[in-house]
């Protein structure tokens, strides 16, 4: 799945924004009480907008639902007062999907050109619910009148057209969808006050209104099917708006915090205001993900996982927007409380939208279950290949490993799971990313995201290899010599070298540029190293480690650093296990008393030792990790079904969490795939803290499911063996490879561009 904007799509969008910049800005949008005329005029009949979406058959642009979200999410931004959600997505759909063609030709030209503006009159503001219908339908001579009342109808008032789905009181539990005339005898549209003044709703009142039928009267089923995809549809179209509104809140609180200053420097330096910026970053980004892929799933899915993504994404962009609204108006301080500042109009929006097309009831209903994970598509063919090999070798001596040696679990079956490296190997399934230069089988990063994610569903072990295939293998690619890359890929290939990592330390943690570990030249060339390494993962278990020590005396930070390979198993080497608070001790610290590096084992130049670390940290944080969301998903079933085995499914608030945790892994899943076409991007930027802080939550929501029994210890209940493991390991998550306080300050500095700490002077 492509991420990447087509050069159409990205004039599109920024051909709206610069639109609506000028046209409904702060002032356009208090003035105009919920509706601009002039606006939505220009909109439809001189922009053509309405008609993205619509066939250019039916007098549209013949576009797709990414199009339509691209105008939304700029809407979105400037809360534009305009009945486009009402007209030219719930209406518009309602037309396409439910309605006959003959209808279709009646009514969609003139609502793609901006003629005719509509309104689907739903029976609740939730969406298309049967037993919330209280308009009846009867014969009236040759037509229908409707009776009945809408209590609140989007875009009503300003709708010339108005689409109303009717019980049929010929028909007991049948259903018909109508279309009436605003200004017919019998149809009463009153606008309503609301809290959101930027939106206009409306009571319908029906009274013997005459109506045309137009969904398929010889096909009952179809109106409940089209209906159901109208909402999605406009589920998906509603969440790009509230990550349009999300983006400005930011936006603007951005602009205020850089210019306002207290004790003598900018708010936006201090950490704390960083930090908050960063976390609405990261939920507004994560929303975007969710939007974006089910966008460009939707035309292929069966409505059933069409409801599943638009639960998803309508979840994460109300989450994002309402969380991004109360940021905003936080962080503006005392002016953030007042009507002259903008932040309580998307404060009011962010309330409004929570309750429109899926409240929070509304979308845990949908999440509740998670549809297949789709497998169709352009890899199709290499999804089933990993899948039958998996079938084949995961079986006899390796059936044990089935979703074992993960995180948490790591120190489980070591013995084994090394000879599965080998079996691995043999099969052809190790470092498929690497060049053919080198022996891997060159895959683009799409396919090597199916190869991991086949492997982690069919339940394939933690890699004992991880670290030689995705971190250290790369760099040497990169930027060893000759030499190295032929004394050390081919182990590392074949699954017969196993490598830890030697950054961290008692002192240099996520301060990685403090390192005090030293190398030493000696006279043959040689370097000598002493020092101390900690949580160094598997240390115990591997044959080499690279390490990154300081080779220059007198030099600090980042300067004069060097990146050594190293044996283990030599003198002066010391690995000491270090117990963590689940019991397991896959964690050590590595001791160094003069052990030796050979001089043709350093990699680069004395000095050059940063650059190399740096480069190795951005594939711990890209591609080694994108596989992880199918183990989290086998996890987050694990704890469903523990749910559902002691009674805890009955619980709607732990629903309500297992459904929103499948919605943040969906997210996750997007996430990741953006990476693999924004990989400078945001998307890369929020991946670790947006998977460390989930994985975190998982682990509590685990404890929750069990209650009282995750207090016991049984080791003969693997189930809550592994969900007591997932929830004390997880602790780790958010503090390996970058503490969450240095990844929102890294959030904030790098991809907002807010200023660093100052620093102070000495005394």
């Amino acid at each position: 799945m492509d991420f990447a904007l087509t050069p159409e799509q990205e004039m599109i969008r920024d051909a709206a924004a610069a639109f609506l910049a000028a046209q409904s800005g702060s002032a356009a949008m208090r003035q105009a009480h919920g509706h601009d005329a002039g606006l939505w005029r220009a909109m439809g009949e001189e922009l053509g907008w309405c008609g993205v979406a619509i066939p250019s058959a039916l007098g549209g642009m013949g576009m797709g639902q990414v199009e339509r979200a691209l105008l939304m999410e700029q809407m979105g931004r400037r809360l534009a007062p305009v009945p486009y959600l009402a007209s030219a997505c719930l209406a518009a759909d309602a037309l396409l999907h439910a309605a006959t063609p003959a209808m279709q030709q009646r009514y969609l030209p003139a609502l793609a050109a901006g003629t005719l503006g509509a309104a689907l009159a739903l029976p609740a503001p939730a969406g298309w619910d049967p037993a919330a219908c209280t308009v009846s339908a009867s014969r009236h001579g040759a037509g229908y009148a409707l009776s009945g009342e809408v209590a609140q109808v989007p875009g009503a008032a300003q709708a010339a057209l108005l689409l109303v789905p009717a019980r049929l009181d010929w028909q007991p539990g049948a259903f018909g969808l109508f279309a009436l005339d605003a200004n017919a005898d019998g149809v009463a549209v009153t606008a309503l006050p609301a809290l959101d003044a930027t939106r206009s709703i409306a009571r319908l009142a029906l009274k013997q209104a005459a109506g045309i039928r137009i969904d398929p009267e010889d096909n009952p089923a179809a109106l409940g099917a089209g209906l159901h995809k109208t909402v999605h549809l406009a589920m998906l179209a509603l969440a790009a708006e509230q990550v349009g509104s999300a983006w400005q809140c930011l936006d603007l609180t951005l602009d205020y915090v850089r210019q306002r200053n207290q004790f003598g420097r900018t708010v936006a330096s201090f950490q704390a205001v960083k930090h908050r910026c960063a976390q609405m970053l990261v939920m507004l980004e994560a929303a975007r993900a969710a939007v974006y892929g089910a966008l460009r799933a939707a035309s292929a899915l069966p409505d059933g996982a069409l409801g599943f993504e638009a639960a998803c994404a309508k979840d994460a962009a109300g989450t994002a927007l309402f969380f991004c609204a109360q940021e905003a108006i936080q962080l503006h301080g005392g002016v953030g409380f007042t009507w002259e500042y903008d932040p309580h109009l998307y404060f009011k929006r962010a309330q409004a939208a929570r309750h429109w097309l899926g409240d929070d009831a509304g979308c845990t209903a949908l999440l509740e279950e998670a549809p297949p994970l789709q497998t169709g598509g352009e890899h199709a063919g290499l999804r089933a290949e990993v899948a039958a090999w998996m079938h084949q070798h995961l079986k006899g001596q390796y059936a044990p490993l089935h979703h074992r040696g993960g995180p948490g679990d790591e120190d489980a079956f070591p013995r084994e799971r090394k000879a599965w490296e080998a079996e691995l190997a043999a099969g052809g399934w190790t470092c498929v990313g690497w060049p053919r230069s080198a022996g891997g089988r060159e895959l683009p990063p799409a396919q090597q995201l199916v190869v991991h994610e086949e492997y982690a569903r069919a339940g394939g072990p933690g890699r004992m290899g991880h670290i030689g295939e995705g971190l250290i293998g790369p760099t040497l690619i990169a930027h060893g010599s000759a030499d190295q890359q032929a004394r050390f890929l081919p182990g590392i290939r074949n699954g017969t070298m196993f490598w830890c990592q030697g950054y961290s330390e008692p002192h240099a943690g996520s301060d990685l540029a403090n390192v005090q570990t030293r190398a030493v030249q000696d006279a043959g060339g040689d370097w000598l190293v002493h020092g101390q390494k900690v949580w160094t993962s598997l240390a115990h278990e591997a044959d080499w480690i690279f390490v990154l020590a300081r080779c220059k005396p007198g030099t600090r930070g980042k300067q004069g650093l060097i990146f050594l390979l190293m044996p283990l198993d030599q003198p002066g080497v010391t690995v000491r296990p270090i117990r963590q608070i689940g019991g397991s001790s896959e964690f050590n610290e590595v001791f160094f008393d003069g052990a030796r590096a050979s001089a043709a084992d350093v990699v680069g130049a004395p000095g050059d030792g940063w650059r190399i670390a740096m480069d190795l940290l951005v594939a711990e944080r890209g591609m080694s990790t994108l596989g992880q969301q199918m183990h989290f998903r086998h996890e987050l079933e694990l704890v469903a079904d523990a749910a559902r085995a002691n009674g805890a499914w009955r619980d709607p608030v732990l629903r309500r969490r297992i459904g929103q945790a499948r919605a943040g892994l969906h997210a996750m899943r997007y996430n990741a795939l953006r990476m693999l076409s924004d990989a400078a991007g945001h998307a890369g930027l929020i991946h670790k803290y947006l998977w460390s802080n989930w994985h975190r939550a998982l682990g509590e929501l685990a404890m929750d499911v069990l209650g009282a029994d995750g207090n016991l210890v049984a080791p003969d209940d693997a189930r809550r063996s592994r969900l007591q493991a997932l929830f004390l390991f997880s602790r780790a998550d958010t503090i390996y490879a970058g503490t969450n306080e240095i990844q929102l300050n890294i959030i904030a500095e790098r991809g907002l561009g807010m200023p660093g700490e100052p620093r102070r002077a000495a005394a």
